[in-house]
């Protein structure tokens, strides 16, 4: 059995010059010294890194055993005073034994250099000229079980979207209220992206500001769209215009997604597959004619995780379409080059806010 306990700031230290030593590149030389006096105060592990010509790059390293992403603000400024005062030519670095996503990206915009013991890196330096990216872990192998950790389910969905969906202020129970989700769920989901620097909440009051871009990609880390939701693959010998034209005519319930529906949001490429969310894939095909195709397949019936699905839906060329949010977190984990199209679902989210957010 795996152990579960969070490795010690002793043990980071010797797995960061680990990772550190299998990362520099080819001719690089590596020294790492604990427990450095920097003025009155010390580092945690002082890295030099040699080039081939002898120029050394060196990073200041402060350990901690976990950090949250709300925490980083704090982390980076310190380590970052610290360097500018007492170490001038070293470039300010956060370890520990993981490094959420949510915390890296944070990391990075303070412009601070990271390391995890799994293997997550960013290191850069001008003079000399070095960059060490490495990727590792994107879940924590010491998770804690007291907190919520995870949007699965269909109460974390529904707690999402309505996050997302809202414009702040707005308090626990009024957003439960307004979305048939219990107010205990909306309550945990509100922790965990408040740890995750993504919710700006009033001591017990309300939700102040959300990146709801941040809220997005994180549900996206816990969610598929075709494992979060059970698809039946299907094909119309007559091709898309055929679909669009029976959707348009028939009174069905259904909500087009994937690059299907980002077709009338941004048209960015065009779709080979419509992907809909519908309530029961037999009946839905039976009134659609499609036939059941594995190969050559250009419909993708989904019966959905949980009806949110269906709300606040959309009408884009006379189609149905998902929420915008919903769409963004159904590309970004799609197939092919949907994450693409995504990213582009995104950018229009920003510029159209007032289109899609109440």
């Amino acid at each position: 059995m795996a152990n579960k306990r969070l490795p010690t700031e002793t043990r980071i230290c010797r797995d960061v010059e680990r990772v550190l030593a299998q990362s520099v590149p080819p001719g690089w030389s590596l020294k790492a010294k604990p427990d450095v006096a920097a003025g009155s105060k010390r580092i945690d592990l002082l890295v030099e890194v040699a080039s081939p010509g002898g120029e050394t790059a060196r990073f200041a390293v402060e350990v901690t055993r976990a950090i949250e992403p709300r925490s980083v603000p704090m982390a980076a400024e310190q380590i970052s005073t610290l360097t500018a005062s007492a170490m001038p030519d070293a470039i300010p670095v956060v370890a520990a034994g993981y490094l959420s996503p949510r915390t890296r990206e944070l990391l990075d915009d303070f412009e601070v250099g990271y390391i995890d013991t799994t293997g997550n890196v960013r290191l850069v330096s001008t003079t000399p000229g070095l960059a060490i990216l490495t990727q590792g872990a994107d879940t924590d192998p010491w998770p804690q079980a007291v907190d919520l950790r995870s949007l699965r389910g269909r109460g974390a969905a529904r707690a999402i979207r309505a996050i997302v969906d809202t414009a702040p202020p707005f308090g626990t129970r009024e957003l439960a209220d307004s979305t048939n989700a219990s107010a205990a769920t909306v309550s945990r989901v509100l922790e965990l992206l408040e740890r995750e620097a993504i919710v700006t909440r009033q001591p017990r009051g309300p939700v102040l500001a959300v990146d709801w871009q941040a809220a997005i990609r994180r549900w996206a880390l816990d969610y598929d769209q075709t494992t979060s939701n059970t698809p039946s693959t299907f094909l119309d010998p007559r091709g898309l215009p055929s679909i669009e034209k029976k959707l348009r005519a028939a009174k069905l319930t259904y909500a087009a997604t994937g690059a299907f529906a980002a077709q009338g949001f941004n048209p960015v490429a065009p779709a080979r597959t419509a992907t809909l969310y519908v309530d029961d894939a037999i009946k839905i095909a039976d009134r659609l004619g499609l036939r059941e195709a594995e190969a050559g397949a250009n419909v993708v019936l989904l019966e959905p995780f949980d009806p949110v699905v269906f709300e606040r839906v959309t009408i884009r060329d006379g189609l149905r379409c998902v929420a915008a949010s919903q769409l963004a977190v159904d590309l970004l984990t799609g197939p092919g080059r949907e994450p693409s199209q995504g990213e582009e679902i995104l950018e229009w989210m920003k510029e159209n806010e007032d289109a899609w957010r109440t």
